[in-house]
């Protein structure tokens, strides 16, 4: 236990959460249904405690939430502790506590980002410089200007907070979004993901997803729980009892694919105003299985994990040995190619960048002759397949086409600048892209409307924070591996790199530098989302293998895609 203790503290003290050792033990507990893993425990501030002691402590007290955070408010004055509110919402920063010439203690660094009270993150990339107003109370130092809600450091949000996948419907099909909330891990309960259902979707999301859980829907004095068997009980007040069957349906779905945040969960069951709220393909025993469920989440349609490539203007499967399989001939060369992430349908660019084709893999295709030139990226999302074109003026437009080469052209008004790459989530819910603007790229994520006339918005710029508390720049390509996250292609310290990222930006990870010329990156969108390769102005191609390591491929390739 002391040397756990021990590499805990270092670790802390590494990462630069602040200048020395804070007070307090950190212990060991159980695991256990709302409590996960290793927990701190500080200690009030001591008798005599210098004041960058002082601060010190209150900035690890911070990361405690029970009762109230009774502990950190120990260390501020009195009136700080009536007035300061840790629950309103706070942010994420790296820095560190010292003191000034002036005597006054702050933290300086910088903030990744801001949380709102229901944990919703928004990335900032901005610098943090905080004065806490440290005063002598009875001769003791005490804080008295504590944070706007609390300052979380980016080691304790990635280890000892639970990041959390809520669902909603989408507004066109009835398949589940996801969206993304941030809770200390001892407040990661089943209510609290209930809660946060029932709370609505983020900003971000809303203008493409339905809550079915409706308005005016409250959680009940029961609350939500799980049994030693996985089935989740939530207890609700305020839903209709003449709701329709389909409603209940996506109630349901939703409901539980956003308690699968709770370990073990494989069932749910509701009640309504203390009366059983059946809910149509439960069992026998009232219960809504998630093994019944599996249609509405779109990444477990996924069917292969092959590689699929150009080369010499062939399109092909990547075999084997890195064998080329081809799936065309060069009578009709492509520059470009995509598949479903079911593997059912595929789409090809011609060589000139002017036409499309779509159509069963392996079946007839169909020619789509939208009229625009420079056609690129080419990616499947609900069964559409997706590509950038330029209009007669040179104008970048993002167009999906149908199976049946029906083209539809949507409005990216609300985006300045030249689309450069893009991706879209397989819920199609959600647009990440690459856009040139004056003075270089930037990375924008944005949401997909397609009830009505398609469109994006609203459209919001995402800074991404590297390891060094540079903001990443100079971004060339992008792919989403998974329902929350994606890989992008960019630069950090100096050396170009694939980061993995959270799409609300509230992580990044580098996953090693590669050559100067690397110019793609696709990602297998999985949950694990570990599939990865790279592609060179040559055609090298890099493909990061299971221990980390990306390793050449053997032949070149002009394009190279997974499924999706």
């Amino acid at each position: 236990m002391i040397r756990a203790v021990t590499a805990f503290l270092l670790a802390l003290l590494l990462v630069g959460c602040t200048d020395i050792n804070t007070v307090g033990p950190v212990v060991e507990v159980p695991l256990g249904s709302e409590q996960r893993g290793v927990r701190i425990a500080p200690e009030p501030p001591q008798p005599g405690v210098t004041p960058v002691r002082l601060v010190e402590g209150f900035v690890q007290a911070m990361a405690v939430p029970e009762a109230n955070y009774s502990v950190a408010r120990q260390y501020l004055t009195s009136q700080a502790a009536t007035q300061w509110d840790p629950r309103e919402g706070g942010m994420v920063y790296r820095g560190s506590v010292s003191q000034d010439d002036e005597g006054r203690i702050r933290v300086s660094g910088t903030s990744t980002g801001d949380l709102d009270a229901d944990g919703r993150f928004t990335a900032t990339g901005e610098a943090l410089n905080h004065d806490f107003g440290v005063v002598l109370v009875d001769g003791e130092w005490r804080i008295g200007i504590p944070p706007s809600g609390v300052l979380v450091s980016d080691y304790i949000f990635e280890r000892y907070w639970s990041h959390v996948t809520i669902y909603f419907m989408a507004s066109a099909g009835d398949h589940v979004v996801p969206d993304l909330v941030h809770v200390p891990d001892t407040l990661l309960t089943p209510r609290r993901v209930v809660e946060a259902q029932i709370a609505g979707p983020s900003t971000a999301v809303a203008p493409v997803v339905r809550n079915a859980a409706g308005a005016g829907t409250r959680l009940a004095k029961d609350g939500a729980s799980v049994d030693t068997d996985g089935t989740a009980t939530v207890a609700l007040e305020g839903l209709s009892k003449s709701m329709r069957d389909d409603r209940r349906r996506l109630l349901g779905a939703q409901l539980l694919w956003s308690l699968t945040s709770i370990p073990r969960v494989s069932g749910l069951r509701i009640t309504n105003d203390g009366e059983a709220f059946p809910l149509p393909g439960q069992n026998p025993a009232g219960v809504l299985e998630l093994a019944s469920q599996q249609g509405y989440q779109l990444l477990s349609r996924a069917a292969t994990s092959d590689l699929f490539g150009v080369r010499d203007g062939i399109g092909g499967r990547i075999g084997p040995g890195d064998a080329f399989l081809p799936l065309t001939s060069d009578d009709v060369p492509v520059s470009d190619l995509a598949v479903s992430v079911d593997g059912t349908l595929v789409g090809f660019i011609d060589a000139a960048r002017t036409t499309v084709m779509i159509g069963p893999l392996g079946g007839a295709m169909v020619s789509a002759i939208p009229g625009w030139s420079n056609l690129r990226s080419a990616q499947f999302a609900l069964g559409n397949l997706w590509v950038t074109g330029e209009d007669a003026e040179g104008y970048t437009h993002l167009l999906s086409v149908d199976p049946q080469g029906k083209v539809a052209e949507v409005d990216v008004s609300e985006l300045t600048g030249r689309i450069v790459d893009f991706s879209i989530t397989q819920a199609g819910a959600r647009v990440a892209a690459v856009v040139q603007r004056a003075g270089g790229t930037d990375l924008i994520m944005a949401s997909l409307s397609n009830v009505g006339e398609p469109r994006l918005s609203p459209v919001m710029s995402l800074p991404l924070m590297g390891g060094t508390n540079t903001r990443l720049r100079d971004f060339r390509s992008l792919d989403f591996s998974g329902e929350t996250e994606l890989v992008v292609l960019a630069e950090g310290t100096g050396n170009r790199s694939v980061f993995r990222a959270r799409l609300d930006g509230s992580m990044v990870e580098d996953l090693g530098p590669l050559p100067e010329d690397a110019m793609q990156v696709s990602a297998l969108p999985r949950p694990s989302g570990d599939a990865v390769v790279t592609r060179s102005e040559d055609g090298t191609v890099l493909r990061r293998d299971v221990s980390g390591r990306w390793m050449r491929m053997d032949g070149l390739l002009q394009e190279a895609t997974f499924p999706g």
